[in-house]
């Protein structure tokens, strides 16, 4: 989801450039000439230096993610169902696809499992790519979403300057925040991973992230191999049928481990159709071909992003844009959708262009740090700004003013000091953790880039600050969702308005 790991590009500023075409050079292996499976280096002219695009995809994914969560705010209980955000209007319309997180969240396990394992596609016959990989993985997600973490619980469970608002997610809704102590959550940072509930609500993708990748690492591996590799096609289409059989078979019952895996299985399909060539098509055809599917990709992704996975995401489900295909197979449509985003994004140049814009790129880069902290700032902007403003100006409009001037340029602000001092800092520590481990066995010559002295000193003082708060008793007070006093203060002053009128 959040995974920016590195891609292999060909640099071509000093080659010659052959508009709209594509060099395959294929390799032959002198060693074993029964090999079956073919290995080639392709060139693109037309793509974008580094994959800028991908990153700027991530971007605008997290935006969905931000609001999305911004439903939550301005709510006083749980029985409400909208907020300025999300109207019956957009619920049955295609504009569901701007707070669609479900989509944002399938979007960024499509793109993990294309980017993963892209470079292994690329050189299949070298397994150390996968190993490295494998090994990186794991503290490249633990560092962020453990300061991430601490922090969450050190200012939104134990803050005692203006207390708890369980209106908000905790836990992924099974977690009493009332009996969580520092010990629950140092022990949280790792078991999130394997056995127990995230307790901060947006990590629960973590473990997905986390488990999903080593099944797409397994999975590329074995397709791979020569006795699988000319049938790969049937492979993947029974994979990405996988959960439609499931659900038919079990009535509805779709367990999470195969709803969530279907997104991974998008992605190492266009993976592998990108690495072997089978996308070169495009660039070669006519104009009008591309632009039309170009325009079929928009439209499905529009279409079955905006998918409501579960029947209880719209009001009354009967006469919507959604009818014909009814509520079944909720996360393989959406997951469809974000493959078709992530294909334009690899087939069309314009739409790269766009995506490797600074802004967008910026974006990009900061893109875990946004998913980690977005839900922290919109929790505090809404249990301060928008309490306080509501009686005063009416809720949608704190909501907006609260979000626009704090909430937005407060999580961008935070998102770029996270991605210097804790995600740039977690891929180098990586990076060391695979130099030491496979440096004697694989005799690697390159050594990792040297984390400076200053980094490390402000990761330790994050962690030993969170740690310190989080140690402070917690002050149960102002808890507006046990009570109606947000809508008794409403009501007052309306009646008081009205009878000045």
């Amino acid at each position: 989801m959040t995974d920016q790991e590195p891609l292999v590009e060909i640099n071509t500023n000093q080659v010659y450039q052959i508009p709209d075409t594509s060099i395959n050079v294929p390799v032959i292996n002198v060693t074993n000439e029964s090999s079956s499976i073919p290995t080639e280096v392709t060139t693109r002219s037309n793509a974008v230096p580094k994959l800028l695009y991908l990153d700027g995809l991530r971007g605008i994914l997290c935006l969905i993610v931000v609001f999305s969560h911004c439903l939550l705010m301005g709510k006083t209980t749980h029985d409400e169902s909208f907020s300025i955000f999300y109207r019956p209007w957009m619920h049955h319309s295609p504009l569901r696809l701007l707070v669609s997180g479900e989509f944002a969240v399938a979007g960024f396990f499509v793109l993990s499992g294309c980017v993963l394992v892209r470079r292994y596609f690329e050189h299949f016959d070298d397994n150390s790519i996968l190993f490295s990989s494998l090994i990186r993985r794991f503290p490249r997600l633990f560092i962020p979403s453990t300061i991430a973490l601490l922090f969450y619980f050190s200012i939104l469970h134990f803050r005692p300057f203006y207390g708890f608002n369980i209106c908000h997610e905790i836990g992924e809704g099974s977690v009493n925040a009332e009996k969580i102590h520092i010990g629950y959550v140092l022990l949280n940072t790792f078991g999130q991973y394997f056995w127990m509930p995230a307790l901060y609500t947006i990590q629960w993708t973590m473990q997905i992230e986390f488990i999903g990748s080593i099944v797409i690492y397994l999975l590329a591996f074995l397709i791979t191999r020569s006795f699988i590799y000319r049938y790969r096609i049937l492979s993947y289409v029974f994979l990405i049928l996988i959960l439609p059989i499931v659900w038919l078979a079990t009535h509805g019952s779709v367990p999470r481990a195969v709803q969530y895996i279907q997104p991974f299985i998008f992605g190492l399909l266009l993976s592998d159709l990108d690495a072997s060539g089978y996308l070169n098509f495009y660039h070669s055809i006519k104009l009008h071909w591309s632009i039309l599917i170009n325009l079929i990709l928009i439209l499905s992704t529009i279409y079955f992003g905006s998918y409501p996975v579960f029947n209880t995401d719209v009001v009354d489900g009967k006469r919507t844009l959604w009818s014909p295909f009814g509520w079944m197979f909720g996360w393989f449509w959406i997951s469809f959708g974000g493959f078709c985003l992530i294909l334009l994004s690899i087939l069309s140049k314009k739409f790269q262009y766009f995506l490797s814009t600074k802004i967008i790129h910026f974006l990009g880069k900061i893109s875990f740090g946004i998913y980690l902290i977005h839900y922290l700032i919109l929790c505090i902007i809404d249990t301060s700004f928008v309490q306080w403003t509501a009686p005063h100006i009416g809720r949608d409009l704190a909501v907006i003013l609260g979000l626009i001037i704090f909430a937005l340029p407060i999580i961008f602000l935070l998102s770029y000091g996270f991605y210097l001092f804790v995600d740039v800092p977690a891929v180098q520590n990586a990076d060391w953790l695979y130099f030491i481990i496979c440096n004697r066995c694989l005799k690697l010559t390159k050594r990792p880039r040297t984390i400076k002295r200053h980094v490390w000193i402000i990761l330790l003082i994050l962690f030993f600050i969170s740690i310190i708060i989080s140690s402070i008793p917690s002050l149960q007070v102002n808890q507006r969702c046990d009570n109606d006093s947000w809508k008794n203060r409403t009501l007052n002053i309306s009646i008081y308005n009205h009878l000045l009128m």
